[in-house]
């Protein structure tokens, strides 16, 4: 008989082990190989010779023909520990133990801050709830990899001598540990986990029984739950630090694929060949030809154009007969299939997002649309008429439900949309005492538009002028289409007038809009400010602005292939450096 007390004392110790193991988390394991650190650079724009873009970026230079003034200087904002989202999670575990793992699905929910679960993963603290169910995870996971009787022996790699086995326990730790933690384990780390493994066999009479603890704690460990990128101090300049080969490979991985490195990444990174953007670029392009990095691209479209909205509308049914429990899920989608042929379809210009007359329909958003022929759940590829009202982004479900109120559409919030996020201006906030009441039709008067609805609100004080000035121009452009995005023609019986603005810009109506749109002078800054917000997980600094124009610069000059500016990201100062840590 063994003691069962020992025993849960012994999986408590394994599951708390990492937090001291090798020192507090974030601390680098003395002694050994494999750091991979960036060797600091010279030569460029930054603070201490640090280039913001890519060799072959021309940021001080010339493009188009426009000599550029210096680039202002790169100061790298602060680094800080942030915890795997739930996506990354669930992704790393099934990379880890093999898709037929089944992760639990209960898993706390993301914190998104400033739009991002990454930035909110950075600020926001492990709960008392997580922490029990990330726990509890670790155990039904580790049983599941090592209690499958038909490959367990492949997945551990060794075969045990008995019940016991140090050297299959050590081996397998040091190894597959790696891959846990993203970092070769210091000594003291394979003795510990290993020790725990075999000291739980002894007591259970069974090898595999006692190796599910120390995998266990393996997966529980902050080193594994929280990503380390922290960085060490630069020989080259004390006011800046510089990942490892090994942080290095940590940031590309959950860029491009959203998930923990593969072997040939670790092995890389090892090797030092991730010191060097070209490096970088190389195992960059590597990862993007991965099917996982389809998911992991939509991912991050899905958080910068909160896609994930649409599982909760707020449209009426009453009011829309189209609305169905999985509608929400189609538009998304929709918009995620388009943003896929645009990423990885060739030499695709992004900006065809506004204007493409090429989109994705099933039968429910078929009927939003008016299309006829299409039937099933399965999204198609269709094209829409050539000169019809409907064109690209602003014309999908997707962006047009969103915006919208229960009972119609919105042109301050589809306004307000564009202007914050697909162009990246503030917008004003309410004054504590504005008047928000909605003007409504007078009974017994005549019907009037929500046009000449807002235009009442406007000129009810200047107060909500300010800010309905800058956002309802613009989505007054988009009245042809009603709130769950289906083409109308006319409103409270008198014919749409969907003329409007977009900063000095007069259009007539949503394919007005989107030209406009699309050939805006913000735009290839704020798509490269929302990815760069998204890789480095906090608001860039005014350190760090010189980087933003910069990857703007190459992502025009590239022809707006998003590819390249996710290469041009990689690259690029804010990925490779860091400032004090947070």
């Amino acid at each position: 008989m063994f003691d069962r007390s020992k025993l849960i004392s012994l999986a408590t110790f394994a599951l708390s082990a990492a937090a001291c193991a090798g020192g507090q988390i974030g601390d680098r394991p003395s002694g050994g190989a494999g750091n991979g650190a960036v060797a600091g650079s010279s030569g460029g724009a930054g603070s201490s010779g640090v280039p913001v873009v890519p060799p072959g970026g021309d940021p001080n230079g010339v493009l188009g023909g426009t000599t550029t003034p210096p680039a202002a200087v790169f100061v790298p904002g602060g680094s800080s520990l942030r915890r795997l989202t739930v996506a990354q999670y669930r992704n790393s575990v099934r990379d880890l133990l093999g898709a037929a793992i089944t992760v639990p699905s209960d898993l706390e929910a993301d914190t998104a801050l400033d739009g991002f679960a990454s930035i909110g993963a950075a600020r926001v603290p492990l709960s008392a709830i997580a922490t029990e169910q990330f726990e509890t995870a670790a155990l039904a996971l580790a049983h599941q990899a090592l209690s499958n009787t038909a490959t367990r022996v492949a997945f551990v790699g060794c075969t045990p001598a008995g019940t016991t086995d140090d050297v299959c326990a050590r081996a397998f730790v040091t190894r597959f540990g790696r891959r846990v933690w993203r970092r070769e384990l210091a000594a003291d780390e394979i003795t510990r986990y290993a020790t725990v493994a075999t000291s739980a066999s002894t007591m259970l009479k069974d090898f595999w029984g006692g190796l599910e603890y120390g995998l266990a704690g393996l997966l529980e460990s902050p080193h594994f739950l929280y990503r380390e990128e922290l960085g060490t101090p630069d020989p080259a300049d004390a006011t800046r630090s510089l990942f490892s080969g090994y942080e290095l490979a940590s940031r590309l991985s959950f860029l491009v694929v959203n998930s923990t490195p593969d072997d040939a990444l670790l092995d890389a990174a090892k090797a030092g060949k991730l010191a060097t953007p070209a490096g970088l670029g190389a195992e960059a392009q590597r990862l993007l030809a991965l099917p996982a990095a389809h998911d992991a691209l939509g991912n991050f479209f899905t958080e910068l154009y909160q896609l994930d909205d649409l599982d909760s509308l707020p449209q009426s049914a009453m009011a829309f007969p189209q609305l169905t429990p999985t509608l929400g899920a189609s538009m998304r989608g929709e918009t995620l299939h388009v943003l896929d042929d645009l990423v990885f379809g060739g030499a695709q210009d992004f900006r065809g997002l506004f204007d493409t007359t090429t989109t994705y329909a099933n039968a429910e958003l078929a009927k939003v649309y008016g299309l006829s022929g299409i039937t099933g759940t399965t999204l198609q590829k269709v094209t829409l008429p050539a000169n019809g009202p409907r064109v690209g982004f602003l014309g999908q479900a997707s962006f047009l439900a969103r915006g919208s109120h229960a009972d119609s559409g919105s042109p301050t919030r589809r306004g307000k949309f564009i202007r914050e996020v697909l162009l990246c201006t503030a917008v004003p906030s309410a004054p504590p005492d504005v008047n928000t009441t909605f003007p409504v039709d007078v009974p017994g008067a005549a019907p009037t538009t929500t046009r000449q609805k807002l235009e009442t609100h406007r000129t009810a004080g200047s107060s909500c002028a300010v800010c309905h000035s800058v956002m309802d121009p613009i989505g007054l452009g988009l009245e042809n289409f009603d709130g769950i995005g289906a083409y109308r023609t006319t409103e409270a019986g008198q014919a749409i007038d969907a003329s409007g603005s977009l900063d000095g810009v007069d259009f007539t109506d949503a394919r007005g809009l989107a030209a406009a749109l699309k050939n805006h002078k913000n735009l290839a800054s704020c798509v490269a400010r929302g990815l760069l917000r998204y890789t480095i997980a906090h608001i860039e600094t005014t350190g760090e602005q010189p980087v933003v124009d910069a990857l703007a610069q190459q992502f025009v000059h590239d022809g707006y292939q998003f590819r390249s500016l996710i290469a041009s990201v990689v690259a690029s100062a804010s990925f490779r450096y860091t400032g004090a840590p947070q």
